[in-house]
């Protein structure tokens, strides 16, 4: 008798996961937004403070550092950068991006461009996986500090 329950059982769930994985997969989904702020400088990393508005997340905090890594074709820079986006409940995703930045025909303006990974958060960005790029703009007001501009688009799998 618990042989035939047992085998019902495992019948049973042979026959959801069959006939349901999507219940199972994670899909991916569309993240993008924006966000602002400033940074400064040191001989060779950036620390950038902001505030956005990117998809799942609605008013986001932006905090990340940055750690220029040599020099890029186009005379400007390379660099890692460290982001994390936190919403306004506290979750927050954290993306490991490269950068590219390139001075434009502006004096102390550059343009940003860069491919992110999404590395996981917390809450329920907690196992988020994703990719994506960036564009931006940075301007500097004094030799070591300035303003950010940014756009993201990508995906996400939380």
């Amino acid at each position: 008798m618990t042989m035939k329950v047992l085998i019902s059982a495992m019948a049973a769930l042979v026959m959801v996961l069959a006939f349901s994985p999507m219940a199972f997969a994670s899909s991916s989904l569309p993240f993008g937004g924006s966000g602002a702020g400033t940074f400064s400088m040191t001989a060779t990393t950036v620390t950038l403070t902001g505030t956005g508005n990117f998809e799942h997340m609605g008013l986001t905090t932006i905090s990340a550092t940055a750690t220029m890594t040599g020099v890029a074709s186009c005379g400007g820079f390379t660099a890692t950068e460290q982001d994390v986006y936190t919403a306004a409940n506290g979750d927050a995703i954290n993306l490991a991006i490269s950068d590219v930045i390139c001075s434009t025909s502006s004096p102390g303006v550059f343009q940003v461009t860069g491919s992110f990974t999404v590395a996981g958060g917390s809450g329920r960005f907690a196992d988020a996986s994703g990719s994506g790029t960036i564009q931006g703009t940075a301007t500097f007001v004094t030799a070591t500090s300035g303003t950010f501009s940014e756009s993201t688009t990508g995906t996400i799998s939380y």
